[in-house]
């Protein structure tokens, strides 16, 4: 009956009787009975609704997931100057400065769905930060962008200036001359930097000290968003894994970077043979049980799914209580997600539960590209891609990109105020 529908035409058997043993666990063994699927009188006999069950698909169905804003309340006027990310709200503290608009705002307390404020009167403020889910680059753009990049690189080497290059530019390309003249300069700069041009065929492995004394690790990957974020995920894993240190690390469209200390000895070009395309999937899943993304797919799922019900006695859960609801579903489903990693030995074991499972898929293939990543792998081992590793003194102005953004790019925490302050 289920693969009648066109969007489960594929739905395997044993899918089926996991999500059955999930949503009706008293009629499990003989609904884990194989049975033809149009034996429409049997499912009946064994499935029946909970109670409640038609009111909660009515009230808290949908697959758009919820995410929560909080109203900003003007002081004393009481009056609403817009809102800020659930998370932003969560994580800030009465007294803190943050901008809304074209002012200034200080933050007199936080209530439920609501941060209370007044005029901060110039002060210095912080910019709030958002979970954005909006797709990363597309394929299709970040092998455009390959391209410009070999093209001009091609005639950075036969002898062109920037200013040719501009000229180009703005005729092959229909760009105006100003911002072609400021794209010739920036990428003959970096080619000054790198010595080429980082594309889909030639990845750059960049590594110079910071101000404080800090190695800095840039990778030049222009996959788009979605790849980087997995292999910097997996590639801190693997870092932290070979010398027993957590680093941070952060991602964009065309960059990755790891933030090492002076204690990490390694020769830069093997860092891009750290990860194998046969085993970078199990690691990245580990990985990814850490990352921010988890907690929220899996809320995410779990709504999606009526495990968590978005509105009860006909008022709409708050933000709170979902998010400690979420915790204690992982808690009773996946104890080990929640266990304190003292004690923990090995990896963790992942419980074979369709929430968990979706979330970790979401994660993977939403989120982040594990095939590109494998994909990409398989051509490094095969040598189809070129590598250079360059050691700097400063960044080369390609990597400025990825360190003005690291705040609100990390993979290993929320883009917080917190992270923001980090060194």
């Amino acid at each position: 009956m289920f693969r009648r529908a066109w969007p489960y035409r594929c739905l395997a058997r044993e899918n089926f009787s996991t999500w059955s043993r999930a949503c009706w666990p008293r009629a499990s063994a003989r609904a884990a009975a194989p049975r033809a699927f149009g034996a429409s009188r049997c499912g009946q006999s064994h499935a029946a609704g909970r109670r409640g069950a038609r009111l909660t698909a009515l009230t808290s169905g949908g697959a758009i997931p919820d995410t929560a804003d909080y109203q900003v309340v003007l002081e004393p006027e009481n009056q609403s100057i817009g809102s800020v990310n659930e998370d932003f709200a969560v994580e800030s503290l009465a007294g803190d400065v943050f901008q809304l608009g074209n002012n200034s705002y200080r933050i007199r307390r936080i209530e439920r769905g609501v941060v209370r404020v007044e005029d901060a009167h110039g002060m210095s403020p912080t910019i709030p930060f958002w979970l954005g889910e909006a797709p990363g680059r597309s394929d299709e753009l970040s092998q455009s962008v390959s391209r410009l990049r070999g093209a001009i690189e091609a005639r950075l080497e036969d002898g062109a200036n920037d200013e040719r290059i501009g000229a180009w530019l703005a005729k092959e390309a229909g760009v105006v001359e100003p911002a072609a003249r400021q794209l010739a300069e920036y990428l003959t700069a970096s080619h000054a930097a790198l010595g080429c041009l980082p594309t889909q065929e030639t990845i750059v492995l960049e590594r110079f000290f910071d101000e404080a004394g800090g190695m800095q690790l840039v990778i030049h990957s222009p996959y788009g968003s979605r790849l980087n974020r997995a292999w910097g995920l997996a590639l801190r894993k693997r870092f932290c894994r070979k010398f027993n240190f957590e680093l941070q690390a952060a991602a964009t469209e065309d960059n990755i970077v790891l933030s090492l200390t002076t204690a990490h000895s390694f020769e830069l070009g093997e860092a891009a043979r750290y990860l194998h395309s046969a085993s970078v999937r199990s690691l990245l899943i580990q990985a990814l049980l850490d990352a921010p993304m988890f907690a929220v797919r899996w809320r995410w799922a779990a709504g999606v799914a009526l495990a968590l019900p978005r509105r009860r006695g006909g008022k709409k859960v708050p933000p709170q209580l979902s998010r400690m609801e979420a915790e204690d579903l992982i808690g009773a489903i996946f104890p080990d997600q929640l266990a304190c990693a003292e004690n923990l030995v090995g990896e963790r074991e992942i419980p074979d539960h369709p929430l968990v499972r979706q979330t970790i898929a979401d994660c993977l293939n939403d989120a982040m590209d594990i095939a590109g990543l494998e994909h990409l792998l398989a051509r490094l081992e095969a040598g189809e891609i070129r590598v250079v590793a360059r050691d700097l003194t400063e960044p080369s102005p390609l990597a400025l990109e990825v360190l003005a953004a690291k705040p609100y790019a990390y993979l290993d925490d929320a883009p917080s105020k917190s992270a923001a302050r980090r060194p």
